[in-house]
């Protein structure tokens, strides 16, 4: 618990030096959903027509939509991280100039070319940067840094945001525009670097434009701007995914992961991409370090979490499985830390496309198969016969070796001096017991 919130008391700065890839969530603001009954939503999915859509067709028009999900209405309102998937930001529309108080953000592109900017408050690990990602790529914010994007494609942009924190982006969030309008005259004109004549004309356009996500760039006033390539803030695909080969994680799937050893500056969120055949699926595991939120990218799939939020002597959610059946692109679904969870192509017809986005810098993963199972390299079969009530395991000519009513293990300890509770009883203990 103390290296917990020491992460929480370093200064920004030194997150990138001495924190490389956090291990542990950063410890992050109430929801203030005030649930007085864990049972009460005991649900930990979302499709996109049941979250808030924060925006409208004033700016793009084929009506742009910032969907923010609503945490008070799943994981009991006691989810650690929230999601806001958008969907037709045109054209020369820029999401405006505003950072989050309580949560860092990761953002996933479906679709279109995205110019980034990110200011840093302490100048490290420089004043400002500037980055454009393709489809696929993601970005990372730290929590207070200000920062906007603009979609420079003729197709327009698709993506996902995901956040660390348990508020709505709506809530946690302050535009510039909201900063520059509460202010006294001569501190805004000094902040903007105007006149008081210059303020005095601005400050009306400035004053009316408070409340909304999105404006309109003028497109013959834009520049392409040098990229940050030393310490990128945004990156694209191709440059940072590692395909995760190994075997136990599923049939019918290939995994690409992003941590924080491939992308530096992401020291506090990270995001694994799932694509499944046909019928394919993510085998059990539990993230044993951090929370999860998985969004559909294509296609269509199943998913559920083995135990829900849970408190008091109240057993029911941390035996239930929480499921959730044909969910379509933009549906998310929140997995709670150390919960098992599983994920299928629900058609058996179709591929489809997930990103399952970490609160933390470097996830810790039990696969089921490695852990929990017959094929588990302790080769102790009759372990998991015993507490599955008393089933039979396969015969692995690796693992075990079966001899009528005696299971040998192959396993030996390298050391004979060294008394080990692995080592088997001699074998004429054994001819005695049976006596």
């Amino acid at each position: 618990m103390a290296l917990v919130f020491s992460l929480f008391l370093l200064p920004v700065a030194a997150q990138y030096s001495e924190d490389p890839g956090s291990k542990f969530p950063t410890p992050t603001v109430e929801s203030n959903c005030l649930q007085d009954n864990l049972a009460d939503n005991q649900v930990y999915y979302q499709k996109v027509d049941q979250m808030f859509n924060g925006s409208s067709n004033a700016i793009c028009p084929n009506t742009l939509g910032l969907y923010v999900n609503q945490p008070c209405t799943w994981a009991a309102g006691r989810a650690t991280m929230t999601v806001a998937p958008v969907i037709n930001q045109c054209h020369w529309a820029i999401r405006n100039f505003h950072w989050h108080d309580s949560s860092d953000e990761w953002s996933y592109m479906v679709q279109g070319v995205m110019q980034v900017y990110l200011t840093s408050p302490s100048g490290v690990p420089w004043q400002s940067a500037v980055n454009t990602i393709g489809a696929g790529g993601v970005w990372f914010f730290p929590r207070g840094w200000p920062h906007a994007f603009v979609c420079v494609s003729e197709e327009g942009c698709n993506y996902v945001l995901t956040f660390n924190g348990p508020q709505s982006v709506a809530v946690n969030d302050h535009m510039i525009a909201e900063s520059y309008a509460q202010l006294p005259d001569k501190i805004a004109a000094y902040s903007m670097g105007m006149s008081m004549g210059e303020w005095a004309t601005a400050k009306p356009k400035m004053s009316a434009d408070t409340g909304t996500f999105f404006a309109k760039v003028d497109s013959a006033k834009f520049k392409w701007l040098p990229e940050e390539n030393a310490e990128p803030a945004a990156v694209n695909r191709s440059d940072v995914e590692v395909e995760d080969t190994r075997p136990g994680l599923g049939k019918g799937i290939q995994v690409w992961n992003i941590r924080t050893a491939q992308f530096p500056f992401a020291t506090r969120m990270s995001q694994q991409r799932i694509v499944f055949q046909p019928g394919g699926f993510r085998s059990l595991v539990w993230i044993t370090n951090a929370a999860a939120i998985m969004t559909v990218i294509s296609g269509h799939v199943n998913a559920a979490t083995q135990g829900g939020i849970s408190g008091g002597n109240n057993t029911g959610p941390s035996s239930t499985s929480y499921e959730a059946t044909n969910l379509g692109p933009f549906d998310a679904f929140y997995f709670p830390i150390r919960r098992g969870y599983w994920i299928e192509e629900a058609t058996g017809k179709e591929p489809a496309e997930v990103i399952v986005v970490f609160e933390v810098g470097n996830w810790e993963a039990l696969e089921a198969k490695d852990g929990f199972s017959c094929a588990n390299p302790l080769g102790a079969p009759w372990a998991y016969e015993a507490t599955a009530g008393g089933i039979e395991c396969p015969s692995t000519a690796e693992l075990v070796q079966r001899d009528g009513k005696r299971h040998k293990s192959l396993r030996r300890h390298d050391n004979s001096d060294t008394q080990s509770l692995m080592q088997q009883p001699k074998q004429t203990e054994i001819e005695n017991s049976e006596l």
